[in-house]
């Protein structure tokens, strides 16, 4: 090979994934943690929701796992001890144990790996194709100057997340504190209702009597493109951008559309603005994880919503916010009792009719200004962190290929540790 280009089989260890048998399968934490595929990617590194009592391939900490099915070539980095890892993944680790490079280099050479050079996009790859991706290794001193500037970029994103899903978690406590266990409240008289003993004076409402809703609209696969085309092109929103648990996965989105094509087909109803609440409406009947979950669009004029997504807002002259009505559709006592209303087939459909006929407890409107203080306050935290953590992901997405090929000195990628 040329001077410090290497094949993967000749400077890493490869495990190519094997599933055990879904008997051995669990979501209670039993045994070792489990990936079938990509499907729980994150930014950088996955969120674990199975498990295995029977392990099968393991991959170790830090190492870097790819995705050998479609779509080929997703990358993330392995945060644990040890995962067992499915056949829609592979585990790389190099022998210089400089792992954070190869997955920057292997981000950086994503559609060279799809194609396996040829520019056809593939729907698998093989060992064989994994042992022969070509890899630049320089002096260690030098990896480590390219990878610093992401590094810094991503510990960034990190940090941040870290504080979303604490910002996240402090409005959910306080919302099952006051709306479903009432612990400030339980020195008042409690009536019955139909979702059993409230405060006196507190009301029984049904959703549709706080929101409105309509459904996204039906593109045609041939209508969207999977790169954009124009810089203002608007970002496709389907169900896979909402997050098991509530929010935007804003590294998701494949789909785009032209602001001419959204004009000429006159679809700006469709398009989202800053505060509107998107609801999944269907999943897959043996692993129902998104339905009902919403997202928080935090900025307007950026998505177009795609079918099978629910948009939602509080009515007009409402006293009810869109933080309240996130905290609430991702409430488990809200989202159990809508998914048992779901129409059941290969696929689990929620209805417009029933989101619309579930039942909301309302508090006093002093409690529930309160309440919308102290959500505003947190969510509008949130937002400005989201942002944030897109204009770093883009920083780093320009800076990314500079830096693996070379293009740009690595001295004027390192200023921007002085951004952060």
């Amino acid at each position: 090979m040329s001077k410090n280009i290497y094949k993967l089989k000749e400077v890493a260890d490869i495990t190519m994934g094997q599933s055990p048998k879904s008997e051995y399968y669990n979501e209670n934490g039993d045994g070792t943690p489990f990936l079938q595929g990509n499907s729980t990617f994150r930014d950088k590194y996955p969120t674990i929701e199975k498990f295995t009592t029977k392990e099968t391939r393991i991959s170790k900490k830090n190492s870097v796992l790819m995705s050998v099915r479609a779509p080929v070539g997703e990358i993330n980095i392995n945060p644990l001890e040890r995962i067992c890892v499915g056949r829609g993944l592979c585990s790389i680790s190099l022998h210089n144990k400089q792992n954070e490079y190869l997955y920057y280099y292997l981000k950086s050479k994503q559609k060279l790996i799809q194609s396996k050079g040829t520019g056809t996009v593939f729907s698998s790859i093989n060992k064989k194709d994994v042992k022969n991706i070509e890899i630049y290794l320089p002096e260690i001193r030098e990896i480590e100057a390219r990878t610093l500037p992401l590094k810094l970029i991503d510990d960034k994103i990190e940090n941040n997340n870290a504080i979303i899903a604490n910002l996240e978690e402090q409005a959910q406590t306080i919302f099952k504190s006051w709306f479903v266990d009432f612990e400030p409240f339980q020195e008042e008289e409690f009536v019955e209702s139909e979702l059993g003993e409230i405060p006196k004076g507190w009301k029984i409402v049904r959703f549709d009597e706080l929101i409105d809703f309509k459904n996204g609209f039906s593109f045609k696969s041939k209508e969207i493109n999977d790169t954009p085309r124009n810089i203002d092109d608007l970002k496709v929103f389907k169900m896979g951008d909402i997050k098991v648990g509530g929010g935007i996965n804003p590294n998701k989105t494949k789909s785009w559309v032209t602001r001419e094509y959204v004009k000429n087909n006159k679809l700006e109803k469709f398009i989202a603005e800053k505060g509107l609440l998107l609801m999944c409406m269907t999943d897959m009947k043996n692993n129902v994880r998104l339905l009902g979950h919403t997202a928080l669009i935090n900025s307007s004029d950026e998505y177009i919503i795609n079918q099978r997504v629910g948009m939602i807002k509080p009515k007009l002259n409402s006293s009810i916010t869109s933080s309240f009505l996130y905290i609430l559709t991702n409430n488990d006592k809200f989202l159990s009792d809508l998914r048992s209303r779901a129409n059941s087939g290969v696929q689990v459909n929620l209805s417009t009719k029933e989101i619309k006929n579930s039942l909301v407890i309302l508090p006093k409107d002093h409690i529930l200004n309160q309440f919308n203080q102290i959500s505003e306050d947190i969510f509008e935290h949130r937002f400005n962190l989201e942002k944030q953590n897109e204009n770093l992901m883009k920083i780093r997405d320009t800076l990314l290929p500079k830096l693996m090929s070379g293009e740009i000195r690595v001295e004027e990628a390192i200023e921007v540790k002085q951004t952060l």
